[in-house]
């Protein structure tokens, strides 16, 4: 069984998705942010009405288990079905000290991380107006264009598709009327909270 000293975590607030419950009532689920694994309790869970595929807001504070970190480095601590928002009230320090009985850990599934087109939508869902460049170098900080290739044309590919399905709204310049194609894009799925100090120049 393993213990660890007493410590108090402020846990972040993030979205999860749920990837795996098991039979145990336990759960694996993922990152948005940033595709890293975390593992729900069976309390967590149970309270939380977790079921698979659900889109969670919860409550995370790092993995204690030295041999398990590596691969789920984070532990939720509560978790209810997402509202789209992040509560306005601070998260509480949690006592973090306890012999691990009711945490008993298994190992995770591989669990699939979120593809480029889950982390567009999901940037595009908490606000701001974005073109494929600005997106890209968001979600690959680091990374030129020649690099991840593949990466920018997963950005470009789904910005388009979400306007043509209508999920989001797409406002171009065109320079001169003699264009066949407009000068720049931007993306946003609110637009009417776009403002002009977004925009690139």
């Amino acid at each position: 069984m393993n213990t660890t000293p007493n410590l108090q975590l402020v846990p972040i607030e993030t979205t999860i998705i749920v990837a795996n419950v098991l039979p145990s009532g336990a759960a694996f689920a993922v990152r948005l942010d940033n595709g890293d694994n975390c593992y729900v309790p069976v309390s967590v869970s149970k309270a939380g009405a977790i079921v698979l595929g659900a889109e969670i807001t919860a409550r995370l504070v790092p993995n204690r288990f030295p041999d398990k970190a590596d691969r789920t480095p984070w532990l939720a601590v509560h978790a209810a079905r997402s509202t789209g928002q992040v509560s306005a009230a601070p998260a509480a320090p949690v006592q973090y000290a306890m012999p691990f009985a009711e945490f008993e850990f298994v190992e995770p599934p591989q669990v699939a991380k979120p593809t480029t087109a889950d982390r567009v939508r999901y940037q595009l869902a908490q606000g701001g107006v974005w073109t494929v460049g600005s997106l890209f170098e968001e979600l690959f900080p680091g990374k030129t264009r020649g690099d991840g290739l593949t990466d920018y044309s997963a950005i470009s590919g789904t910005l388009r598709s979400m306007f043509i399905k209508g999920e989001c709204s797409k406002f171009t310049m065109w320079r001169t009327s003699e264009q066949s194609k407009p000068s720049r894009e931007w993306f946003t799925c609110h637009p009417d909270r776009a403002d002009v100090d977004e925009w690139e120049g």
